[in-house]
């Protein structure tokens, strides 16, 4: 009688393919649990610079439009060292911009000076993530924005792409809004197709609870 057992060729067999199987699925489960770092990051830094511009319009607000009518040259520095602490960089930073550093659009367009997602100048908080900075008006109100801000939260190292490990937000009088936070939920998720959309929008759409 032929005993009801597996051979040892068969039991290769199956460990072979589930080995294979692991094999397939290990990036992707490393990826998924990389950007769930990155969005989870960027929304716990959203909820702590909120409040820190409601003080910023309170505390600061008056010495940025003084700036802005006085040293035309030097504007945007002076603002950025007044904005600081405000966006959580320590004060030393602000004198150590980092070189050869950009970001580009998630399907690898790069990103126009004229952009409203473009940023021109770069710094280093102390847990190695990347702020990018760039004044726009002087004379901005709740719906003008003031400037852009860009955090890298993968520092240096790749892709450096807007909704995969950047993300940004625009500054107004007293308050901060991140991009896309004027579009409707199905505008976002367009705009968050990988490899498609620009991935401005994530940055908003992670905010609401968007899945990537």
């Amino acid at each position: 009688m032929r005993k009801n057992a597996f051979t040892m060729v068969e039991i290769a067999i199956v460990v072979a393919l589930l080995m294979t199987t692991i094999l397939i699925c290990l990036p992707f489960v490393f990826s998924n649990t990389k950007q769930a770092r990155l969005i989870l990051g960027w929304k716990n830094l959203y909820a702590e610079l909120r409040p820190n511009f409601e003080i910023y319009e309170i505390s600061d607000y008056n010495a940025v439009k003084r700036l802005c009518s006085t040293d035309i040259e030097n504007m945007e520095d002076g603002i950025f060292k007044i904005l600081a602490p405000y966006l959580n960089l320590d004060a030393s930073a602000v004198n150590r911009p980092v070189k050869n550093y950009n970001y580009r659009y998630s399907n690898g367009a790069q990103i126009p000076f004229e952009s409203k997602y473009f940023t021109r100048s770069f710094y280093e908080r102390e847990n190695g993530d990347i702020i990018g900075f760039k004044w726009l008006n002087c004379n901005c109100d709740e719906i003008k924005p003031c400037a852009t801000v860009v955090f890298d939260m993968n520092g240096k190292r790749p892709p450096n792409r807007l909704g995969q490990d950047v993300f940004g937000m625009h500054i107004y009088n007293g308050d901060i809004k991140a991009f896309g936070s004027e579009l409707e939920n199905a505008e976002l998720e367009r705009e968050c197709v990988k490899g498609r959309g620009s991935g401005a929008a994530c940055s908003e759409f992670y905010l609401r609870g968007g899945k990537f």
